[in-house]
């Protein structure tokens, strides 16, 4: 099983000029984004009637733009607001501190977070990763990508059905529509997953998608996306693509080494910046 050290030595598996990852440090930018979350979930299924009264002000109002309000249950999982002054929360933190000045004030306004495999804790870092952003004062955007699995609204659930990045995607770019939740939380908006459709996997590797993601990364400082599964399809990869810049999330005692070293190998093969590693250990 992996362990904080088999990660960070990855750097000896990458390709010939694929950026090290050892000790989490782009050697390009010296951002260093190793880092351990602890947490009390296990895994990322449906938000329990349990976590939802056990988190103290659960219920939250947002509005969009148009001045629409949406009510949002959050989880537990969120340590950043569920549990701030914990060591899960101090390691989200670390991490966007460390993407803030050497990722995102050197213009770089996204970031796509990839596993090697389902059960990892991406969609956990994800969220939690944004949350860290939006309570810095950085007006951003969490992207839910993962439309064959998506798990963002298990972590903050609106109060009605959430049309997403499915949604617009079907509709083309001759019928532009915006699914975005704006102002979740101050600082915080949101594109959900949404009706994912059959041909999810046909959609995301459309130049509609890209242009999707090139318009979000324009109108906000940082926007993060959750990615599904490297094993599960192709998708993970060209969402990469599209955001130039990865993220790779592994977790203690269960991602393997040799999955991670395929993951750096295959992303880095496709031109994709990775910035570094983060290990979950929840």
């Amino acid at each position: 099983m992996t362990t904080v050290a088999q990660v960070d030595r990855l750097s000896a598996a990458t390709t010939a000029g694929a950026p090290s990852v050892e000790g989490g440090r782009d050697g390009a930018h010296g951002v260093d984004v190793a880092a351990i979350a602890r947490a009390g979930a296990t895994s990322e299924g449906d938000l329990s009637d349990h976590e939802a009264a056990a988190l103290a002000g659960t219920a939250a109002q947002g509005g969009d733009e148009a001045g629409d309000s949406f009510d949002y249950i959050y989880s537990r999982r969120i340590a950043c607001l569920s549990d701030p002054a914990g060591a899960a929360a101090a390691s989200y933190r670390s991490l966007q501190t460390h993407l803030l000045a050497g990722h995102v004030r050197d213009g770089r306004r996204g970031l796509a977070l990839c596993a090697s495999q389902r059960e990892t804790g991406c969609t956990t870092v994800a969220v939690n990763l944004a949350v860290a952003f939006a309570q810095a004062g950085i007006n951003t955007l969490l992207v839910d990508a993962n439309l064959h699995r998506p798990a963002v609204h298990d972590f903050i659930r609106p109060s009605s059905a959430a049309a997403g990045l499915a949604d617009m995607l079907a509709s083309g770019s001759d019928r532009r529509i915006d699914e975005v939740r704006r102002q979740v939380r101050p600082n915080l908006s949101i594109l959900y997953a949404g009706g994912a459709p059959a041909r999810a996997r046909d959609l995301i590797a459309n130049r509609w998608f890209k242009q999707i993601i090139d318009d979000c990364m324009r109108s906000y400082e940082f926007t993060i996306v959750d990615t599904p599964a490297l094993g599960d399809s192709t998708d993970a990869r060209h969402i990469a693509m599209s955001v130039r810049y990865g993220l790779i999330v592994a977790r203690r005692d269960v991602t393997l080494v040799a999955d991670v070293r395929h993951a750096v190998e295959a992303l880095s093969g496709d031109r994709v910046r990775l910035v570094g590693s983060f290990l979950a250990d929840f």
